[in-house]
């Protein structure tokens, strides 16, 4: 077969051994896979990364001047091994992946002859071994328009890792729609109002000022609407509480709208303007300078009387509310 005069042995490759005048010591002879030769009278001979011509100087080098007197020599290949390079790691099917004869094989048609990637592989963290050295590449720059590809030698091992947040898990529990654990994104990337999110959002009757997040042992208390951005990391365990302010109401009577019982917020939170908005307002009737509220202090009853229009104009702070007091807007006198 032709073959150019860079061609180099490898491992697997057969070769005919030719002596001239000698036929006993002519012998096709297999390469191991380390590329050692078993040859008459010599012995084993590492011809593997060898070309032809080396060889044969080589060989002739050993048979004379203890075995043969002015030995001629000539090794030809008689069979080419098959040529393959290793894909392993984070890819669908690792394995062999053979380079057909008279054909060149590049990095990314390897790792896609082996499946392409895994989910869980890290696509910017493929690693190239040639020899004692290793070449790093990620799959953007080996996909960038006029990046030139890169071709593969025999016995090149290809190495796919593997994403290091890949099957890391979380946990949310609680007042959440989807409670339950959850795959951690690959991209290492969370924060508590996208796992929330990802458990389609907090249920009515959730407190998301008393979240709480367990890590390394360790409890954590936030709130959700904080300003900063809350990190969670693979393991931790987050769980939302029910507010304590679940069945818990305020009584609003007198000239509104629609007096009765209106249902505290989850977040605790509910002042005296909000509360009588609830209630349909203060009617045409009632007397906004008036109003009262009522609290039990110590076993005490204690009531306030509030000017509304001191509150609407900024006058006096927000009068907040607190579950089981009574509001009442009494009837304005003429």
């Amino acid at each position: 077969m032709p073959l150019s005069a860079e061609y180099r042995l490898k491992g697997n490759d057969e070769i005919q051994l030719s002596v001239f005048g000698e036929p006993e010591l002519s012998k096709q002879v297999r390469l191991t896979v380390s590329g050692e030769a078993s040859l008459p009278l010599i012995g084993s001979v590492e011809l593997g990364s060898l070309t032809l011509k080396e060889a044969e100087e080589l060989v002739l080098g050993l048979y004379q001047p203890d075995y043969l007197i002015s030995p001629q020599i000539s090794i030809n290949l008689a069979k080419a091994a098959n040529e393959r390079v290793t894909v392993m790691g984070a890819v669908r099917n690792p394995g062999q992946v053979h380079i057909e004869p008279d054909t060149q094989l590049d990095l990314v048609s390897a790792i896609s002859s082996s499946g392409g990637l895994a989910p869980h592989a890290e696509p910017d963290r493929i690693e190239l071994k040639r020899g004692d050295s290793i070449m790093h590449f990620t799959m953007e720059r080996l996909g960038k328009k006029g990046e030139p590809p890169v071709i593969l030698k025999h016995g090149d091992i290809i190495n796919v890792r593997t994403n290091p947040y890949a099957n890391k898990m979380v946990t949310i529990l609680g007042e959440v729609n989807a409670p339950g654990q959850l795959s951690f994104p690959q991209t290492g990337e969370l924060d508590l109002k996208t796992l929330i999110g990802m458990a389609r959002d907090l249920t009515l009757e959730a407190d998301s000022n008393a979240i709480k997040i367990r890590r390394d042992g360790k409890d954590y208390k936030v709130a959700l609407n904080d300003n900063r951005k809350i990190r969670i990391y693979p393991g931790d365990i987050v769980t939302v509480p029910q507010s304590r302010f679940v069945g818990e109401t305020v009584t609003i009577v007198g000239e509104v709208g629609r007096p009765g019982r209106i249902s505290f917020p989850m977040d605790g939170k509910l002042d005296l303007l909000t509360a009588i908005a609830m209630a349909g307002g203060v009617d045409r009737l009632g007397n906004k300078a008036k109003v009262t509220v009522s609290r039990t202090i110590d076993g005490k009853m204690a009531t306030r009387v509030i000017d509304l229009g001191d509150l609407e104009r900024g006058r006096i702070p927000l009068l907040y509310l607190q579950p089981d007091d009574t509001v009442s807007v009494p009837v304005r006198r003429f």
